[in-house]
């Protein structure tokens, strides 16, 4: 997750959806649809991708609505407190490695950190795919306040990192700052093709930095018998809900709430497209 205002996101969300449905093949386009389905089994395999479709988004936006009802209904409070109350809590401390040498180091801006994520992309004007390369990995870390510490164990989906992003306009600067043998950038999408201002690039990175101070939102627990750490409790995020960030907690909420509702009403209008594909198809198979 990124941090970009609610309403940049609301209107990317907007351009994909009208898009998918366009190409859902229900709506006309210049009067005649797209993907005009006929007989029974086709109908059944789309109306069932479709349905798949829309039961993931919708699941998606449930989540996405639970990390913002999370965010905006825990109190923050000194991880002292969150460990005696053994209950969720929003605490926020500085941020350190397990051991010195468990560290990552980002492909793009090569800070020492914890966790990373990155997107690269063209910057395009039509709908097509402009991703390029994409990646993010992270660590178990230590989070700590003075009175007390607490062992994190974040997923890719529990991170919300603050996002900096930087516009290259020449292949001279491309080949600078994306010389990393982690970044996988496809041969005709980056060195040939666009030149030096015809295609610029954008280049998108989050970290959540050594001695950084970041926010978690999670439920303690105590730390296992087996486990190799001094701290005082643990937050994973198998055990309990958990969202890491180190952006604006104002604007992680909003942004979760504007991508859980988008979703979820992504996924009622695709389940009723669903329903209208297969619908025709119910009489032949009775």
């Amino acid at each position: 997750m990124a941090t970009v205002e609610p309403l940049a996101v609301t209107v990317q969300m907007t351009e994909l959806l009208l898009t998918t449905l366009c190409l859902v093949g229900s709506i006309p386009i210049s009067g005649e649809p797209m993907l005009p389905v006929d007989g029974v089994l086709p109908r059944l395999l789309l109306g069932s991708v479709i349905a798949w479709i829309g039961v993931t988004a919708t699941t998606s936006g449930a989540n996405s609505v639970t990390d913002w009802w999370m965010i905006v209904s825990t109190d923050s409070v000194s991880i002292a407190e969150a460990i005696a109350a053994g209950d969720m809590a929003q605490i926020r401390g500085r941020i350190r490695p397990l051991r010195p040498d468990d560290t990552l180091i980002s492909p793009l801006r090569n800070k020492t950190c914890v966790a990373y994520a990155y997107t690269i992309s063209k910057v395009v004007q039509d709908a097509g795919d402009s991703s390029i390369d994409s990646d993010s990995k992270h660590r178990p870390f230590l989070i700590s306040d003075g009175t007390a510490e607490i062992r994190v164990g974040p997923d890719a989906d529990s991170l919300s990192l603050d996002m900096t992003t930087n516009r290259l306009t020449s292949n001279e600067e491309i080949i600078a700052q994306t010389d990393d043998e982690r970044i996988a950038l496809e041969p005709a999408a980056d060195r040939s093709g666009i030149g030096d201002s015809t295609t610029p690039i954008e280049l998108r990175e989050g970290t959540l930095a050594v001695g950084e101070t970041a926010t978690v939102v999670g439920k303690p627990a105590p730390v296992p018998d087996d486990a190799r750490t001094a701290a005082d409790a643990v937050m994973t995020a198998t055990e309990s809900h958990l969202t890491v960030m180190n952006d604006n907690s104002d604007n992680t909420a909003l942004r979760n709430a504007a991508r859980g509702g988008f979703l979820l009403v992504l996924g009622l209008v695709l389940t009723v497209f669903a329903i209208l594909v297969v619908t025709p198809a119910i009489p032949d198979l009775i």
